[in-house]
């Protein structure tokens, strides 16, 4: 069985007493880990998201990604420059 491990990162966050007890009960229903069921409820979330909006969030995460390793050239000139 060859099984990649997802990297997985932890995060505080807030949330209403009644949704939280609600993602638990599907949680222990489905049998799944309860930040599995967490995981499948954001990405169906962004799946709704992107649909409606008509655009993909992935492409935009990657196109800021290669942005920011884009090589940086300094051509300004110091202020303090002999006249």
């Amino acid at each position: 069985m060859d099984e990649t491990k997802t990297q997985l990162k932890r995060f505080t966050t807030l949330i209403k007493p009644n949704l939280l007890s609600q993602i638990k009960l599907i949680s222990y229903f489905t049998n799944k880990k309860l930040n599995e069921v967490i995981n499948e409820s954001l990405s169906d979330y962004i799946t709704n998201f992107e649909l409606q909006n008509n655009t993909k969030l992935k492409s935009i995460i990657d196109f800021q990604s290669n942005f920011e390793e884009l090589p940086q050239n300094n051509t300004s000139h110091s202020k303090n420059s002999k006249k």
